[in-house]
C-alpha cells in the first residue's frame, strides 16, 4: 500500500496563545513537526473521541480508526451513544493515548451514509487488514452504507516537552 497521506496537505504550524505564566517560548523554533505525528495517526489502534450530545453532556470513548489522506475513518454502530452524539453535534475532539507525547485534534465528524466510493473502500479495507486483521473487513464492508464515520480535523495541538515545543496546527 502506498503512503496513506500522499494526497493530504500538511497543516500550518504555529505557537498557540497561552497565558505568560506557562512559560512558552516566544519563538517558533522547536515546534513539533507534523511529519512526526502522521506515523502515530496511521499506527494508533485506539483514538479517544470526545463528543457532546443534544443535552450538552460530554462523553469520551475509545474508538478504532484508520488514518488516510489526512482524515480519520472510525468504525462503530450508528446506534452507539457517541455516534448519536455526532449526529446531534458533529463538533468533536480526538486525543491519542499518552501524556508525554500529546496529540489532540479538533474538527467535525459525520457518518458516511452511502458508504465509501470504490477506490476509498479498497484503501480502507487494506488499511483495516493491516491494523485490525481480526475484523476481516473487505472493500464491500466499506462500500455499502452506512459508515464509517469520517473525522475532518480543523485544528490540532501537540507536544513532547511542554511548553517548550507546544504547537498548534491549522488545517486548510
Amino acid at each position: 500500500m502506498t503512503d496513506a497521506t500522499t494526497n493530504a496537505t500538511a497543516p500550518s504550524a504555529e505557537r498557540p496563545r497561552m497565558p505568560p505564566e506557562y512559560g512558552m517560548p516566544a519563538t517558533t523554533e522547536g515546534l513539533v513537526a507534523w511529519a512526526s505525528i502522521e506515523p502515530r495517526l496511521r499506527d494508533t489502534r485506539v483514538f479517544w473521541i470526545a463528543t457532546s450530545g443534544p443535552d450538552g453532556r460530554p462523553r469520551v470513548r475509545p474508538v478504532d480508526g484508520l488514518y488516510i489522506d489526512g482524515l480519520l475513518y472510525m468504525g462503530g454502530s450508528p446506534q452507539t451513544r457517541w455516534a448519536r452524539d455526532i449526529e446531534a453535534n458533529p463538533e468533536v475532539s480526538i486525543h491519542l493515548d499518552g501524556s508525554q507525547d500529546v496529540v489532540i485534534l479538533e474538527g467535525t465528524a459525520e457518518l458516511m451514509e452511502q458508504g465509501a466510493e470504490p477506490e476509498l473502500a479498497e484503501r480502507l479495507a487494506a488499511e483495516s487488514q493491516r491494523k485490525f486483521p481480526e475484523y476481516g473487513m473487505t472493500a464491500d464492508s466499506y462500500r455499502s452504507g452506512p459508515g464509517p464515520f469520517v473525522f475532518r480535523p480543523r485544528a490540532g495541538f501537540a507536544w513532547k516537552d511542554f511548553p517548550n515545543d507546544l504547537t498548534r496546527f491549522r488545517f486548510g
